[in-house]
């Protein structure tokens, strides 16, 4: 754990240090830049502060090691940023909203991938990055399997996803039982219709979380934000037959989470 907080340390070292030096861009050689969205951002102080600042952020957050998966989707959202950027061309404002976004990713993606490295190493507990209400969640399917007369076996900490849902800046908590076991019953958890996931908010200080029996829970950005895709039994969708699949999706309106069900092909989403 130590190795990945010196990372990070390093990361916002190297933030300092090239913030320091005329704010020049940190991502990519300004002497080279062609592009409108290139020479805006080594033109305009305050854009090469924030390029530099995600910059460092990328250092850090690249050197954790993922699954193959996952490693792809850290270089897709690599890719859909400097897309964004481009399109952006020379507009400042567009610019400065596609770099708070990206830093917010990324920031949101170490906070992720720390919490990955402790449950890995068994340090979920005491002195955890994770917020107090997300760790008491943990605890109660360990709870839950001893009021069945059980123990945990394997695993004590669930799957996780984390990303804004409720749009307050804040990291919000999906939580997937699906790699526990307790040793009272297999069905404990999850059974034919799913697992039991928890979506905590941080908005509600990750208290009574939102639950939906369902499987595959799946982050999505999209331009409203990051809405949670589920799949779910096919009684919640009325029209599709055996050759299609039910899809909730849990996304932040009015200040609250309303679900939608949609029906896709079962072997696409």
């Amino acid at each position: 754990m130590k190795h990945w907080l010196c990372l990070i340390l390093v990361g916002l070292g190297f933030v300092a240090a090239t913030a320091r030096s005329n704010a020049k861009a940190a991502s990519f050689d300004c002497t080279k830049a062609q592009a409108a969205d290139e020479i805006a951002v080594c033109k305009r102080p305050e854009l090469s502060e924030l390029d530099t600042k995600m910059a460092a952020l990328w250092f850090a957050y690249s050197k954790f090691p993922f699954l193959m998966g996952a490693n792809g989707a850290r270089q897709d959202e690599a890719a859909a940023f400097l897309r964004q950027r481009s399109d952006c061309g020379n507009d400042v404002a567009c610019l400065k909203k596609v770099y708070e976004a990206r830093i917010s990713q990324l920031e949101d993606g170490i906070t992720r991938a720390m919490n990955d490295v402790r449950r890995q190493s068994g340090a979920v507990g005491p002195g955890s990055l994770l917020p107090a209400g997300i760790e008491r969640l943990m605890a109660d399917y360990g709870e839950q399997c001893r009021k069945l007369g059980g123990a945990m076996t394997g695993p004590n900490a669930p799957s996780m996803l984390s990303g804004d849902i409720d749009r307050d800046g804040k990291p919000d908590y999906v939580l997937n039982p699906i790699n526990l076991r307790c040793s009272a019953a297999a069905t404990t958890f999850c059974g034919n219709g799913g697992c039991q996931i928890s979506i905590a908010l941080s908005s509600s200080d990750y208290t009574k979380p939102v639950t939906a029996l369902g499987s595959e829970p799946t982050l999505a950005q999209r331009p409203g934000g990051t809405e949670l895709d589920l799949w779910v039994d096919r009684l919640h969708c009325k029209t599709a037959d055996f050759k299609q699949a039910c899809w909730a999706t849990y996304a932040w309106k009015d200040g609250k989470l309303a679900e939608t069900y949609t029906v896709h092909p079962m072997t696409t989403k």
